[in-house]
């Protein structure tokens, strides 16, 4: 690791300080609570991008003073990993401001970003974890991402079934489904023309499983990239660090996610923000972590394209571009499905929103990642347009536009009653993974519309 060798880490795990699990939450809740009133952090509705630097600022201060007070509780020993504040900072000033994922003429670069920079995103893209039908249709869904210029990498999707087989956590059929998506993301980008293209994650649940993606012909490549999660809130197990022991041998790229619940024990949008930004910097710590997937859970609509999520997501962008070289990515959740206008609205918004806040973007999680082959690669491409659009303006500009933007789909975020669309087999010609008519139809529709606003996403 840059400053820790995993032997340090596992050492802590087992001698750190002793600690019921419920024991961890209740002191997460409370500390957090405190520190939203001790640094006077205050959601505003209408400044989605916030204005104020200080307050991201504290933001980051808020975070690394919580992940050093509580640490990174491990699961398996009932341990609290504990860091030193110089320790930590050595990590982060030791991070690269850019990496380059993929191989050959499919390689980009990914660069840390600032608030306002002009230089435009990247998406990692994918089905985020949304549940798909195996074999051909998993090919083509993501080879519909694949296929899209404007997307830079491709996987993260996971199955309901392997031969039929419905898949649980654990079973060797968990094991055969990473290897499969490994399989079939490569086949996926070579039927594309982009054989080296980056494929960011297989998702399934056990770290041990994911081993099964790696492989020089058809698995994952010291190019690719696996997630290693984090439970709610800012928790590891042994089994995670052991994945994380793997890949550093491996040699592959290491993406550090975080899921914490809006509402749940970090209480509200400021609280969630301050134990989201210790997530990050926990990831960049214990996981050695080469990006973070900046994901939340709504607890009532699971999605992060509202104003509570996107004020969220953006301060916690600002707060860690201001203060350090934690490459942050955006990972989109919406409450809406394919074909529907909505599920446009908000991939633009986030991508705006993130974009301007010095983030990248991964995208997207259509019905709140809940309903089997709702995804396509049209929201991820208009995603990414809005980002493109979005770099270099302002931050009170972005907050012209969203202010305008949001009143025309937020009163379909109910995720009971947001419309759910249609699965990727109707929208798409499954012969050669391009959109039907009706559904370039509304991308037409609604680039339109960002344009009459000045977000040029068809450009």
């Amino acid at each position: 690791m840059r400053s820790y060798r995993m032997d340090d880490i596992t050492a802590r795990a087992f001698e750190g300080p002793y600690m019921e699990e419920k024991d961890f939450d209740l002191k997460l809740i409370r500390r957090t609570r405190e520190l939203v009133k001790e640094f006077d952090i205050k959601f505003n509705p209408n400044e989605i991008v916030v204005m104020d630097d200080s307050m991201a600022d504290d933001v980051f201060e808020a975070g690394l003073g919580l992940l050093l007070e509580l640490g990174f509780y491990c699961q398996t020993t009932k341990r609290c990993i504990k860091f030193e504040e110089w320790e930590v900072k050595e990590v982060l000033d030791n991070l690269p401001d850019s990496i380059v994922l993929g191989t050959g003429k499919d390689a980009f670069r990914m660069e840390m970003r600032r608030a306002e920079d002009p230089r435009p995103p990247v998406i990692h893209s994918g089905p985020t974890g949304t549940l798909c039908t195996e074999g051909e249709v998993y090919v083509k869904t993501l080879r519909s991402y694949a296929q899209e210029s404007a997307i830079d990498s491709v996987g993260a999707g996971t199955l309901a079934t392997i031969d039929g087989f419905k898949i649980r956590k654990g079973t060797p059929q968990e094991f055969r489904a990473a290897r499969m998506l490994a399989k079939w993301a490569r086949q996926a980008i070579t039927d594309s023309g982009r054989p080296g293209m980056h494929i960011n994650d297989v998702a399934v649940v056990s770290p041990e499983a994911k081993l099964c993606a790696l492989g020089p012909v058809d698995g994952l490549r010291p190019t690719d990239g696996i997630i290693v999660s984090q439970m709610i809130e800012l928790k590891t197990s042994l089994a995670h660090l052991s994945l994380v022991e793997h890949l550093l041998s491996y040699g592959i790229y290491i993406g550090n996610l975080m899921t914490p619940i809006l509402g749940g024990y970090s209480g509200g949008p400021e609280g969630t923000a301050i134990v989201n930004l210790a997530c990050h910097i926990a990831g960049a710590v214990a996981y050695n972590a080469d990006y973070h997937y900046c994901s939340l859970t709504n607890v009532r609509n699971l999605n992060g394209t509202d104003r509570i999520g996107l004020w969220t997501i953006g301060i916690i962008g600002q707060a860690l571009s201001n203060n350090s070289n934690v490459m942050s990515v955006y990972d989109c959740y919406c409450s809406s499905g394919p074909g529907e206008e909505t599920l446009l609205r908000e991939a633009s918004a986030g991508g705006v929103t993130a974009t301007v806040s010095g983030m990248n973007l991964m995208g997207c999680g259509s019905c709140g990642g809940k309903l089997i082959d709702h995804e396509t690669g049209m929201e991820a491409r208009l995603m990414k347009e809005s980002g493109i659009a979005a770099a270099g303006i302002s931050k009170a500009d972005a907050n012209e536009f969203l202010n305008s933007w949001l009143p025309t789909y937020e009163d379909r975020l109910d995720i009971i009653k947001a419309p759910k669309g249609k699965t990727f087999q109707e929208l798409y010609d499954l012969g050669n993974a391009k959109p039907k008519q009706e559904w370039a139809d509304l991308h037409r529709k609604i680039t339109a519309e960002l344009s009459e606003l000045g977000i040029e996403a068809d450009k």
